[in-house]
């Protein structure tokens, strides 16, 4: 017998899925420890189209599994149809997070999908136990399709192919000791994604207590948190930094790391594996909703390359009811922030637009408190109406009066294995309380905050204003105001992204399916689509960098008291000081220019003392001379990740994804600082 198991990531604009599949390698390491197979089979993973397709054409499966999700469940689809043309005895099967709640959503969902056999429903999305008990049906009566469907099988719903009827097997009781589950790293199956340039992946545990109805984390059987052993989180860790590129991530798929006392022990060992081999260079995770002073600890032992995601969603009182979300006090918030500042760590603040009952007022305030809290950046995301998710329900969407379209996932389309496959998402864009010229207007204004107020990239600039009385916020709203005013590249860029916003989005799936597949070219170009927020601020970021210094620029000067001849002066050394240290589009170039900065202020060593007192303090007595370099390991990382994502504007914003800003800069040879009298 022959198994594939597939957690498939598009591909042809640039790696979508950029971690290792890992939920598809726990089946495959599951099945082979418990089945009970008179002879021995083979599994083999994928996560890449291409090879899946070569290898059904070489050796046709006799089981196929796919994972979905909103950003591969047509591509599965298609390749459950390919699978079935080269052997029309393949069981076909399916299961993943990407599935209605409501057992009316549920069969009338599997009847769109006749090219898959059976659904596999563990207890909150967890597969092991229900795609076992499928397997070792179809084992135990001769591995055939025959007899396949004679009855139920606890945790798979399927519609019988003769009579129609849906059966719907039992619930299965979720995993409690996760080491119950063979590691695949162990196993090897991981050993080909090591040289791929995708991330290495790995869960240390499962199950959230918050029941945030825009997640689909938040069903009731997710409430319990069961994990793996510290013993074998170790011996992956040590397993994996003995294979892995040390310029590779570490990413976790856990809901609240950092928020469990076991965390701690995980963050000691990853800060050894850090002095050891300077390997993880940054981890990527969510972060704890709570547990800030435990999450804090974790993030000292990790070294600051765990960066803290602070998840509010909403700071409205009637939003956060609606949505069944309960948030730490602001005070403790800013307490957490000035805590991780203090010690150079990072943080991200994130909320949800259009979320039920919120204004673009009170959206708009949110953003303002939360930069003032400390963050480093703050994300708005779009509330998508996700499958597993208690807001997609239907009495969710009437009650909040929820005006949704659909779009194009980005960079999630192609052609494979026959025709054109195109992911699409539903988007709300509109409700009772937020208009759609809301949702615009707020898109623009996060493009902007997502370019200039990332990760203290501008830092030193809005330093400068805020020792003048101007808050981060106000610089921002300001340069929506005078979007008419900024450099033309920089103007048109934003131009197009707000065009592209409204392009995008279609009443029906089958509207925006026609669309892409009238673009396609564009699309797969890259010349149209993609995440328009990623795409966009990398523009402004990285493409037309030399113009958003400028509007910068004339942005703080604007707010500037008219008369202050001093900060206008240190303003403009501060935009000099970014034209000389940060790297740019092209990186084959930039990455080899090491330009000489001229200054009468010190604006390095000001930032380096954590910003201590004014620039004014850091004045020399005369000009001075500045060598710039590239550190040879951002050159090493930056061409790596170019190598796997590209370096048009959609691969950009994979691969930054996974580096600090701050490491998109070149920095001083301080030796050869001198007068330019000298």
């Amino acid at each position: 017998m022959r198994l594939y198991l597939a957690d498939l990531g598009h591909n042809l604009v640039t790696a979508t899925s950029d971690t290792y599949p890992l939920g598809v390698g726990n089946l495959a390491t599951y099945a082979k420890a418990y089945a009970k197979s008179p002879k021995p089979f083979d599994v083999a993973i994928f996560r890449d189209p291409q090879e899946l397709r070569a290898a059904i054409e070489k050796a046709a499966p006799d089981v196929i599994g796919f994972s979905s999700y909103s950003w591969n469940h047509h591509l599965a689809l298609s390749f459950a149809d390919f699978a079935k043309s080269i052997n029309p005895n393949v069981l076909t099967l399916m299961g993943g997070p990407n599935f209605p709640l409501t057992e009316e959503e549920q069969e009338s969902w599997i009847r769109t999908m006749p090219q898959i056999d059976m659904h596999v429903r563990g207890p909150t999305y967890e597969g092991e136990r229900a795609f076992l008990n499928t397997l070792q049906r179809f084992i135990d009566i001769g591995a055939r399709r025959e007899g396949m469907w004679d009855e139920a099988i606890d945790g798979t719903l399927f519609v019988h192919p003769k009579s129609q009827e849906i059966l719907r097997g039992g619930e299965v009781p979720r995993i409690r000791d996760l080491d119950e589950i063979p590691s695949p790293y162990l196993a090897g199956l991981m050993d080909k994604f090591f040289d791929t340039g995708l991330f290495a992946l790995m869960q240390l545990a499962r199950g959230c207590p918050f029941t945030c109805a825009f997640c689909n984390s938040a069903v009731k059987s997710n409430s319990k948190v069961f994990r793996h052993s510290f013993e074998r989180t170790k011996a992956d860790l040590d397993y994996i930094v003995a294979r892995i590129n040390h310029a590779s991530p570490l990413c976790f798929a856990d809901d609240n790391f950092g928020m469990y006392l076991q965390d701690e022990e995980v963050a000691d060992y990853l800060g050894h594996l850090m002095e050891k081999y300077d390997w993880p260079k940054y981890i990527r995770t969510t972060t704890g909703k709570n547990r800030g002073d435990r999450i804090i600890k974790v993030m000292r032992k990790a070294k600051g390359r765990l960066p803290m995601t602070s998840s509010v969603q909403s700071l409205n009182p009637t939003v956060l009811k609606n949505v069944k979300r309960d948030n730490i006090s602001l005070d403790t918030y800013a307490e957490v922030q000035q805590e991780l500042h203090a010690t150079g760590m990072q943080s991200y603040g994130e909320l949800i637009l259009c979320m039920p009952g919120e204004t673009k007022e009170s959206f708009m305030d949110a953003v303002d408190k939360l930069i003032e809290t400390g963050v480093s950046r703050v994300a708005a995301h779009q509330l998508m109406l996700l499958h597993g998710a208690p807001l997609a329900n239907p009495d969710s969407r009437e009650k909040f009066g929820f005006k949704v379209r659909h779009r194009v996932v980005a960079r999630c389309l192609g052609k494979y294995a026959g025709p054109t496959v195109v992911e699409t998402e539903e988007m709300v864009v509109e409700s009772e309380q937020f208009s759609f010229q809301d949702y615009l207007d707020t898109r623009v204004f996060h493009l902007l905050l997502t370019i200039f107020y990332y990760e203290n990239n501008f830092e030193e600039a809005f330093r400068l204003a805020r020792s003048r009385g101007i808050r981060p916020f106000q610089i921002v709203r300001h340069m929506q105001d005078i979007l008419d005013q900024a450099p033309r590249p920089f103007r048109d860029a934003v131009s197009n992204y707000l065009d592209e916003n409204q392009q995008e989005l279609f009443d029906t799936r089958a509207d925006c399916v026609a669309w892409a597949e009238q673009n396609y070219d564009a699309l797969i170009s890259g010349e149209l689509g993609g995440n328009l927020l990623s795409k966009y601020s990398m523009i402004g970021r990285f493409i037309v960098l030399s113009e958003a210094l400028a509007f910068l620029r004339q942005a703080i000067s604007d707010l500037l008291d008219e008369n202050d001849d001093e900060a206008q002066v240190m303003l403009e050394t501060i935009i000099n000081y970014y034209g000389a240290v940060m790297l740019h589009v092209p990186f084959s170039e930039s990455l080899e220019r090491e330009p000489v900065w001229t200054s009468l202020y010190d604006v390095e060593n000001w930032r380096n003392s954590g910003y201590e007192g004014s620039l004014l303090d850091y004045r020399f007595d005369a000009p001075r001379e500045f060598q710039t370099r590239v550190d040879p390991r951002v050159k090493t990382t930056l061409l790596s990740r170019i190598k796997t994502f590209g370096e048009h504007a959609s691969g950009l914003g994979r691969f930054t994804r996974t580096m600090f800003a701050n490491d998109f800069r070149r920095v001083f040879t301080n030796a050869e600082n001198r007068h330019v009298a000298e």
